[in-house]
């Protein structure tokens, strides 16, 4: 057993410094196509954000600038004065740097922006940050009673919990694991035949298969309210495949939007009635925008959509049992 003193070293301290790179920079069409030299300048100059701020440079309005000339840019992004010329180009295309020019015998000020999240990217960089063998868990490992599922869920204090029976809604812990029970599914013979190439009476019959398993699914699930299962078949077209992804979709957000608060997502039960409203509501709404044809990606909007919901309603109820006088659901 080594007994030595575990001291903070400056070296290793200073060998743990580094920039940071928005992930979205990865995800996004709009960024993705930048240069790695653009990417890095701009975490670099992310980084000397603080430096601005110390140095006073802000407007009056409180948004922070830089003041450098080229050949300065160029000592701290290490790159030459025609680099720095394209890099800073490239930023200002993307919408990430403005540069405003202050009058004769002024600096000019550069402002870094800050990147635009679409519901898109929220969904793109949930997925990259999705390890390999979690997305590729069956319907059953969803959302677990036993654990979290997330990074360190073992260390999670239970005791921040309310104790069952505290309030009407911690009266049942039920699980959202199983979302589509083998046995109530037929076998669908597609043949991998292309859509437009499955003749009218092929269609007729795969529509009835449909209606078949919509008919057993709505009898069976326990986990959604009738309610929800009706609207999420009228979201997904009355297309069985996608409706059974709508529902993987509403429980992977619902489950890391309260896990990413420290809440145990297997204790907020959809029939509850602090959830089920608010969740219709927002289903409806996204029926809504896809009858306007404002959503382009689903299965993106929907998580979204979803994953902001139940941060209100974990916030809620957090809020709720600290005026009831319970102990503290813990929420960062």
């Amino acid at each position: 057993m080594n007994n030595q003193p575990n001291y903070y070293n400056i070296k290793r301290q200073y060998a743990l410094k580094f920039f940071q790179v928005p992930k979205v920079f990865m995800t996004s069409d709009k960024y993705k196509k930048l240069s790695a030299e653009a990417k890095l300048a701009f975490a670099i100059l992310s980084d000397r954000l603080q430096l601005s701020i110390k140095n006073k440079w802000f407007d009056k309005d409180g948004n922070i600038y830089f003041i450098y000339t080229g050949e300065q840019l160029g000592v701290i992004l290490g790159c030459s004065h025609n680099k720095v010329n394209s890099v800073k180009n490239e930023l200002k295309e993307a919408g990430l740097l403005l540069m405003k020019r202050m009058g004769q015998g002024k600096a000019n000020r550069m402002y870094l922006l800050e990147p635009e999240i679409t519901d898109n990217d929220i969904y793109g960089i949930d997925q990259l940050e999705t390890t390999p063998n979690s997305s590729m868990e069956k319907a059953v490992n969803i959302d677990a009673t036993t654990s979290m599922s997330d990074e360190g869920a073992e260390t999670l204090d239970n005791t921040r919990f309310l104790k069952k029976g505290n309030l009407d809604f911690l009266k049942r812990e039920t699980s959202d694991t199983d979302i589509s029970n083998t046995k109530l599914l037929k076998n669908i013979n597609t043949d991998s035949l292309e859509t437009d190439t499955i003749s009218d009476h092929e269609k007729s019959i795969t529509e009835q298969q449909d209606a078949a398993l919509f008919e057993n699914h709505l009898n069976n699930d326990s986990i959604f309210t009738k309610q929800h299962l009706l609207d999420l078949k009228l979201l997904s077209g009355n297309d069985f495949g996608i409706f059974l992804t709508l529902q993987q979709t509403v429980l992977r957000a619902k489950k890391q939007a309260l896990n990413a608060h420290k809440l145990q997502s297997s204790l907020f039960d959809l029939h509850d009635a602090d959830i089920a409203t608010p969740i219709h509501d927002t289903l409806m709404r996204a029926v809504q925008k896809v009858r306007l044809n404002q959503v382009n990606d689903l299965n993106s909007y929907l998580y979204s959509v979803i994953y902001t919901e139940f941060e209100k309603i974990g916030n809620a109820r957090c809020i709720a049992s600290a005026k009831a006088g319970y102990k503290p659901l813990f929420w960062d």
